[in-house]
């Protein structure tokens, strides 16, 4: 009976070393591992928004994978790194990590700015050309110098290239102006004539492209007497009252046409004005006036034109008798 106990020990033993997943005495279960999907610690882009034709950097970490891809045709890649990329439009990076257990993605979008419209340039061009002179008419001594100018307009940086051309067909040099920017130019032309004449000039574009001012007109005579007549007047005459007493004296100038007429005002104790300029548009007269403050005595003012042809009027002569007010 002995004998049998013990075999019967001895095999219960054996089988519980040979069956796997028994218990021994005084254990728990043993230990079976567990796997796990993998973990993506990061997948960013820096910058996250480019401009057309820009770069940006992917940038990714994993852990537990056994493979990492990247879509948007970069494919597998190792567990960490970075990649520079360049998309064309906005694109959507999506990274995948693949285990025992299973995959795992992330997504990272790089925005793009789509460029503006490239401008169509706008050519150099010359949008005004004006010509113009002032005085138009002249009579008087000659030679006589006309200045006349031209006012160019450009749109934009650019060189013009221009000559003065006038009636009887002559020109002048090709000269040239440039432009740095948008904006308006003067160029101008002494014209001098010694006989009396009249015509016009005008100034010609020739670049950037063919374009020509009005004509500008003048008319010259040499010598003539453009002053026809002088009339000159007091307001008071004679005089008597309290002094010193300002006296307003007047002058009619009239013109046979256009011009510029420069005068001054003479007076009995040898004093003189300054000379003084007034222009007729066309033939007429005009006013012009003066004031002497004075005390008692006879005396007289006259009016000189000075140009275009010398021309005094009569002597003016007043009586002033003065007097105290009464107290």
């Amino acid at each position: 009976m002995k004998k049998r106990f013990v075999f019967l020990s001895l095999s219960l033993l054996l089988l519980l070393i040979l069956v796997p997943g028994c218990f021994y005495p005084g254990t728990s279960n043993p230990v079976i591992p567990v796997i796990t999907p993998p973990v993506i610690v990061e997948f960013s882009n820096n910058p996250a928004t480019i401009n057309s034709g820009g770069t940006s950097i992917l940038l990714w970490n994993v852990t537990g994978a056994n493979s990492v891809s990247i879509d948007q045709g970069i494919g597998q890649v190792a567990v960490a790194g970075t990649r520079v990329v360049s998309p064309a439009i906005s694109t959507v990076y999506t990274i995948s990590a693949t285990n025992s257990a299973g995959t795992v993605t992330r997504s990272a979008v790089t925005m793009v700015n789509s460029a503006p419209p490239t401008p169509t340039p706008v050519p150099f061009a010359v949008t005004s050309v004006i010509a113009n002179t002032s005085p138009s008419d002249f009579a008087g001594p000659c030679p006589k110098t006309f200045t006349f100018y031209a006012t160019i307009t450009a749109n934009g940086p650019g060189t013009v290239t221009y000559r003065w051309e006038r009636n009887d067909g002559g020109y002048s040099d090709i000269q040239s102006v440039t432009f740095y920017e948008a904006g308006t130019k003067t160029t101008t032309l002494q014209w001098q004539l010694s006989a009396s004449a009249s015509g016009w000039h005008r100034i010609h574009v020739l670049t950037p492209y063919d374009a020509a001012s009005n004509p500008v007109y003048y008319t010259l005579n040499c010598g003539g007497s453009l002053v026809t007549s002088i009339i000159v007047g007091v307001d008071q005459y004679p005089y008597t009252g309290p002094c010193p007493k300002t006296i307003h004296f007047w002058g009619t100038i009239a013109a046979n046409g256009p011009g510029a007429v420069t005068y001054r005002w003479e007076r009995s104790d040898g004093t003189m004005t300054a000379a003084e300029t007034i222009t007729f548009t066309a033939a007429g007269s005009q006013t012009v006036a003066n004031l002497w403050t004075r005390g008692e005595g006879t005396g007289w003012q006259r009016l000189h034109v000075l140009t275009p042809n010398d021309a005094v009027s009569s002597q003016l002569v007043f009586v002033m008798t003065c007097y105290e007010l009464s107290q």
